[in-house]
């Protein structure tokens, strides 16, 4: 307890000080406890565990105790004289009580005040201190002694070497370097120290002075002014409560992007402002401002002036004109946002809104504001398609770029000048961007279109509905008081025949109020009909109107991934539409559902059981639980084959299969192909319940096309140092050495079945005039759309959908048949151009029950006739003159005589007609006779 005492800073009051410290000078030494131990915390200025340790209501009920414990111990001798021990069986005299309370009183504010004060205070630096990165000092002195205005040194600086990306062709890609890229779009340079993207080092001369007066005019006004903070923007943003950032000046923004992170929280803001106060004192405004462009963020990967020059204009920094600068400085608060790829207004709005604060700062005059704003800006990196990236085939390059980060890390890839032979095939990849761009921009415009044209109907009936109900309801009324004034008359003679008499006037009024009744009547009753009409086309108009809206803004987005079956190599990579507009690859990172398109592993699973193609499954309804699967048409159609069930993409037999031969097979048989997501060991799988990439489903379909052999799908094929040495190659498999994962008269006849839902099955809009394979996709809710199929050259797996994952096509949903297979058709149209003609060599039975390589051959779908065919070659072979090389194709005379047969049933028609208006004729003839008419 001493040592909480002489902790505090304070002694105990009065005589009994000196008590104290004698006490302490002459005490043994002991091992120090949890008090002490806290003592020498606060001597050696390590505060922080205390705050985190103690809560305050432990430290107040601690303290309390051990206090009052304390002085009693020390001050018995004065306690003693107001206490009446307990044996007297009194109590303590009320001055007694009151003086000890007070004292009580006054030494627990105290000891707990002072354990607040201390550990508040520890709680406070360690919320600070969580917020610097573990070498900050290094980062803190290395910003500091890095001084930018230093003039550079006379002898010209080789630049870094830079990794250069190829691809399967030896076509340049890209060229990645440390501050910027070459997209490869562009050949010719700005200079020999000033090339874009070459490494060259930046000097403060590079940065012409109307960029960063357009930085200061947009991001700081004042920066020249404070010291770090601005109580104007700092006040502003308290009173607006933060809600959308601001308050910061650009020196608080580069101690963020240096030391600090994003998250949003006041221990962050607090470091960032002590720090810029302190960066203020350390450095110029001139350094600060140079530091702050050649670090902060400018979108699409990029850091650094010099890579934003070279990404957005293609041009080194000092050649930015006035209008670029603006349009530069504008992007900043959100670089990806408003990127000139990725806004509509292609950057004008954001240059616009520069330009106008430069004119306000004073930096710009208004006529030289206008001039810059009416340039139009050209961007650097747009191809000559319309198309742009940051290099060519950027998807592909970018998980390129991914797998050299993880294997030898940013820094060695930026300055090793590796170069780097890629799988990717330009011409393909140009072909497949441009395709997906395409069909997105088609689907799209389609739906807007149907939408419009449903509105335009719903208008059109509403205003047929409205014309029509006066009139039928006019037409109603006349009908009902037609049939009520006879209804009426009638019974006003039966009554007159009864004898009751009634005055003309009564009767009459008694006739109009009914008539008028049963007319009145009849007209609601039609209006409620057409009332309930209205309704229904009222609401179909809103459901149009509203799917008008969606579509307007919805984008469709696509992926497309071709695989060599023969060597994995991926030939192809497209993860979307626009790689600016969107930098999610879609073909490496969605997983969705693929629909139909799994189904083939569940039959081949089958296959290789030993269940052949034409076993009979019963389609019928079926349930397993709460599954309850359905075919897509909503029918059942009996006893079909596994063949038929594959063409037609039933549900109910594939999920009745896969019962069958288990699902713990199908998850192998998955696994097996080089699906690497998760498979649930459901009957649902059989369906496609699960998610997977289109990288992984277009590697199942590459082993099915290689014969069941897997290879592993990959991008890089070789890597070079800037010595030339080989430090990764991947080799091709020789025939000797490939295994198969999956029995190959399994795979023959899968493939046989593909080639069949192609010809004449679910995937016919996928023909291309050449021997192909391949199934359509639609995942639950037409989510997705999927193509999967192949060539014998050529494995390619296509997905469309929307990336919120909403159906595809909106209320008109799309499916893999009508959407994907499209798609895929025109791909694989244009890749083969050119190349020949090449069927499948699968593995098939011989007469005797073994393997035998065959050509799978189309077959006609009309019975066979056994035995013409081999009379007919064996005739035609010995002797061409005898009559048998004309014997009668029954083919042909089978339909000679069907043709026969109608043209005689129409003939015996058409006679038993003649002979019918013969007889009438007669029959006229003969009554007019009688009547004495003479026919003229």
């Amino acid at each position: 307890m001493e040592c909480i005492v002489l902790a505090s800073g304070r002694s105990l009051p009065g005589p009994h000080q000196h008590r104290i410290r004698q006490r302490k000078q002459n005490a043994p030494r002991r091992k120090p406890c949890g008090f002490g131990c806290w003592r020498a915390v606060l001597m050696n200025e390590a505060v922080l565990k205390v705050g985190l340790r103690l809560e305050a209501s432990l430290v107040s009920s601690v303290l309390q105790n051990a206090v009052l414990h304390e002085f009693e111990r020390r001050s018995g001798a004065k306690l003693e004289r107001y206490r009446i021990t307990g044996a007297a069986g009194g109590e303590d005299e009320p001055s007694s009580k009151e003086n000890r309370g007070f004292t009580v009183k006054l030494l627990s504010v105290r000891t707990l005040a002072v354990a607040l004060f201390f550990g508040g205070l520890a709680g406070f630096s360690r919320a600070l201190l969580s917020c610097l990165p573990p070498d900050f000092f290094d980062q803190w002195n290395k910003l500091i002694h890095d001084h930018p205005l230093q003039e550079p040194k006379p002898v010209e600086q080789e630049p870094q070497p830079g990794t250069v990306i190829y691809d399967c062709h030896g076509v340049l890609l890209a060229k990645i370097v440390r501050g910027g890229y070459s997209s490869g779009r562009k050949t010719d340079n700005m200079g020999k120290s000033k090339g874009i993207g070459d490494g060259a080092p930046l000097h403060p001369g590079d940065i012409p002075s109307m960029l960063w007066q357009a930085v200061v005019a947009s991001e700081d006004r004042r920066f020249f002014e404070h010291q770090g903070i601005d109580p104007r923007g700092l006040t502003r943003a308290i009173l607006s409560l933060a809600s959308s950032g601001g308050g910061s000046t650009i020196t608080q923004q580069l101690v963020k992007n240096v030391f600090l992170t994003n998250d949003r929280k006041w221990s962050r803001k607090f470091m960032e402002m002590i720090l810029a106060i302190l960066l203020e004192r350390q450095m110029s405004k001139w350094d600060i401002l140079h530091h702050y462009l050649n670090k902060i963020y400018w979108g699409h990967g990029v850091y650094g002036i010099e890579g934003a020059a070279a990404l957005y204009f293609g041009k080194h920094p000092s050649v930015l004109t006035l209008g670029e600068c603006a349009m530069l400085a504008g992007i900043i608060p959100a670089p990806e946002y408003l990127s000139p790829y990725r806004d509509p207004s292609r950057g004008k709005k954001p240059q616009a809104r520069t330009l106008r604060r430069m004119v306000e700062a004073g930096f710009l005059d208004a006529a030289t504001a206008a001039a810059a704003v009416n340039e139009p800006l050209r961007l650097g990196l747009e191809g000559d398609d319309g198309s742009s990236g940051p290099w060519r085939a950027p998807y592909f390059v970018s998980e390129v770029l991914y797998e050299l980060y993880q294997k030898y890390g940013r820094d060695e890839v930026l300055q090793g000048g590796f170069q780097v032979h890629t799988t990717v095939d330009l011409a393909m990849q140009e072909v497949a961007e441009k395709a997906v761009n395409d069909a997105g921009i088609e689907y799209d415009d389609e739906r807007i279109v149907l939408a419009q044209k449903a509105v335009e109907r719903c208008v059109e009936a509403l205003g047929i509905l409205g014309q029509a109900r006066e009139q039928k309801m006019e037409q109603a009324a006349l009908v009902a008081a037609t049939k009520a004034r006879e209804q009426f008359q009638k019974l006003s003679k039966i009554e007159s025949s009864k004898g009751k008499e009634t005055s003309e006037e009564e009767r009459s009024k008694a006739e109009e109020l009914a008539v008028s009744e049963a007319a009145n009547k009849a007209s609601e009753a039609v209006k409620r009909r057409f009332d309930l009409t209205e309704e229904a086309l009222s609401a179909s108009l809103a459901e149009h109107q509203e799917e008008v809206k969606k579509a307007s803004k919805a984008r469709v987005e696509g992926a497309v991934v071709a695989i060599d079956p023969v060597r994995g190599a991926v030939r192809v990579l497209v993860g979307g539409r626009d790689y600016y507009e969107s930098n999610f690859n879609r073909a490496t990172q969605a997983y969705r559902p693929p629909g139909s398109t799994f189904k083939p592993i569940v039959y081949l699973a089958a296959l290789a059981e030993g269940i052949e193609r034409n076993h009979v499954i019963v389609d019928e309804p079926y349930s397993v639980g709460d599954f309850s699967p359905e075919n897509y048409d909503k029918k059942f159609r009996g006893q079909v084959t596994l063949e038929e069930s594959l063409l037609r993409s039933l549900n109910v037999p594939t999920v009745k299969l896969c019962a069958a031969i288990g699902v713990d097979k199908v998850c192998r048989m998955g696994k097996a192909l080089g699906i690497d997501s998760y498979l649930p060991h459901e009957l649902s799988l059989s369906l496609g319940g699960c998610e997977m990439t289109p990288l992984q489903l277009a590697t199942a379909y590459s082993t099915i096309a290689s014969g069941g052999v897997l290879h592993k799908p990959y991008l890089i094929s070789r890597v070079e140092n800037y010595q030339g040495r080989v430090i990764e190659e991947v080799k091709p498999i020789s025939t000797e050495h490939r295994e198969t994962v999956v029995d190959e008269y399994a795979v023959s006849e899968l493939r046989s079945l593909l080639q069949a839902v192609v010809d004449r099955g679910t995937g016919r809009a996928a023909r291309i005039g050449r021997p192909c394979a391949g199934k359509t996709g639609t995942s639950d809710g037409h989510r997705d759309a999927w193509f999967a199929g192949f060539t014998p050259m050529l494995s390619c797996v296509v997905w469309l959908g929307y990336d919120d994952n909403t159906p595809l096509g909106g209320i008109w949903p799309a499916t893999g048949s009508s959407h994907a297979a499209p798609l895929w058709r025109d791909f694989m149209k244009r890749v083969h151009e050119g190349v020949p003609f090449e069927k499948f060599h699968d593995v098939g039975r011989d007469e005797f029950g073994g393997r035998a390589p065959r050509r799978i051959r189309k077959k006609s779908r009309r019975p066979r006739i056994v035995g013409l065919p081999e009379i007919r070659k064996h005739y035609r072979r010995h002797d061409k003159k005898v009559l048998w090389r004309d014997v009668w194709d029954w083919e042909k005379a089978s339909s000679a005589w069907e043709e026969r047969e109608r043209m005689q049933e129409w003939t015996a028609d058409r006679a038993k007609r003649a002979e019918e208006i013969k007889t009438m004729k007669e029959q006229l003839q003969k009554a007019l006779a009688k009547t004495g008419i003479t026919p003229s």
